[in-house]
């Protein structure tokens, strides 16, 4: 097979076979057998490989020192700052534009956690969308796509002498959605909408409605930013709760907040909530709903935190759906609870019969307890252990008492008729 230097090959030929190479190598392969194999050369003893896989695919496969490794680590987190290694070292403008990118999201998140700021939600929107901006134009640079906003003829347009760049919704689909999720997405354009609504207004009412997704905003840009520039260019490693002077605010309050809006402010954040896709709008990475619980400990000193926060992606499907029904949440046990919240089963069969387009009876019910196991059979030893998510025991009146998130299980699950079919036994 061709040789190192082989100049029959094209560059996009040694590119080719340099990353089958590497591929086979990645797999286990030694690289003096790969050498043999493609350039008949037995005494490099891997040199060759690594300096061809170098030079033509810009990776090293060839064991570094730690303190290389940590002075690779360093020179990177230089970089994310804005900061070049070294006097010789031009910054790219990729990194450029991450740093401008930090920045402005660390911006942002001290502007919305200013006790005293009264402009809160608008600061945050105009540099956490400048922070995107940055960071999708990063990404862009970096990989060699044109970001710039071009005329009929394919020039680059001029804004004062400089080249204009495409507007941030193109910088979306530029990106693509295997880098940004629909949800991701939608939450950065519903700021986008917001933006251009709430320009040059004062409107401190707008800040408990629209937390939730300037949370999830934040996440998703670090999460992309961490993902395409590494570790090192993450924010910080904590996101630490902001302490708050007065109680934290309920469905109520927060509805008497947002009564306090503009009419077409409002009607904006309805509207969207109509809109917005199902799927995407229960997405955290649309919006976050945050549920504090307060706990006591045994003894003075053994709790490990005041607040512990659990990822979205690090709890179940069931448990998510449970939690806009909980109101307190206390540690496991089984307990026999009797709460004028837990419904009869004839309740929750008129309840998802009224929702569902199937047939759905007390024997439907049963089937459905049964196949998803919330509760023991009747007679049952422990007629205690329930899933106490869906279904609890009331030892004074001897009986089961469903929760609302049941009746919500039942119509997202039998809303599928393969699901409802393998349930039951026939169609609905």
């Amino acid at each position: 097979m061709a040789g190192t230097g082989d100049e029959s090959l094209s560059d996009d030929d040694h590119r080719r076979v340099a990353q089958e190479m590497f591929d086979r190598w990645h797999a286990g392969e030694p690289k003096s057998a790969l050498e043999i194999e493609y350039w008949d050369n037995p005494t490099s003893h891997g040199k060759a490989f690594t300096a061809y896989v170098k030079k033509w695919l810009g990776v090293a496969t060839e064991g570094r020192s730690r303190q290389a490794q940590r002075i690779e680590v360093l020179e990177r987190m230089l970089r994310v700052h804005g900061i070049s290694p070294s006097d010789s070292d031009e910054l790219s403008v990729e990194y450029l534009l991450v740093a401008k990118a930090r920045e402005s999201a660390l911006a942002a998140l001290r502007a919305f956690n200013d006790p005293s700021s009264g402009y809160r939600t608008e600061q945050f929107i105009l540099l956490m969308v400048i922070a995107w901006n940055s960071v999708m134009q990063a990404i862009l640079e970096r990989d060699g796509n044109d970001y710039f906003d071009r005329d009929d003829e394919g020039k680059v347009k001029k804004v004062d002498g400089r080249s204009r760049v495409r507007d941030t919704d193109q910088l979306i689909g530029l990106v693509g959605e295997g880098r940004m999720p629909a949800a991701a997405a939608e939450n950065l354009r519903h700021f986008l909408r917001l933006r251009n609504l709430i320009a040059h207004r004062y409107l401190p009412a707008l800040d408990a409605p629209t937390a939730g997704h300037a949370q999830s905003m934040l996440i998703n840009f670090e999460e992309l930013l961490v993902r395409e520039f590494g570790a090192e260019a993450a924010l910080g490693d904590e996101l630490y709760l902001p302490l708050q002077i007065g109680k934290f605010q309920r469905e109520p309050e927060l509805k008497r907040i947002q009564a306090q809006l503009p009419l077409d402010v409002i009607e904006f954040l309805d509207q969207e909530r109509r809109d917005v896709p199902e799927e995407i709008l229960g997405d955290t990475r649309y919006c976050m709903r945050i549920f504090f619980v307060s706990t006591v400990a045994n003894r003075e000193r053994s709790a490990d935190a005041a607040v512990t926060f659990v990822r979205p992606d690090e709890i179940g499907e069931e448990l998510l759906a449970a939690l806009p029904h909980t109101a307190v949440v206390t540690k496991a046990k089984r307990v026999a609870v009797a709460s004028d919240d837990l419904l009869r089963p004839s309740e929750v069969v008129e309840k998802v019969r009224g929702r569902i387009d199937v047939r759905f009876t007390m024997d439907t019910h049963t089937r459905c307890w049964k196949h998803f196991k919330v509760r023991p059979p009747g007679n049952a030893a422990e007629p205690e252990a329930t899933d106490q998510r869906y279904c609890r025991y009331d030892k004074l009146m001897r009986g089961y008492g469903y929760t609302p998130a049941w009746v919500e299980r039942l119509v997202r699950d039998l809303s599928d008729s393969l699901i409802y079919e393998s349930i039951v036994g026939r169609p609905g």
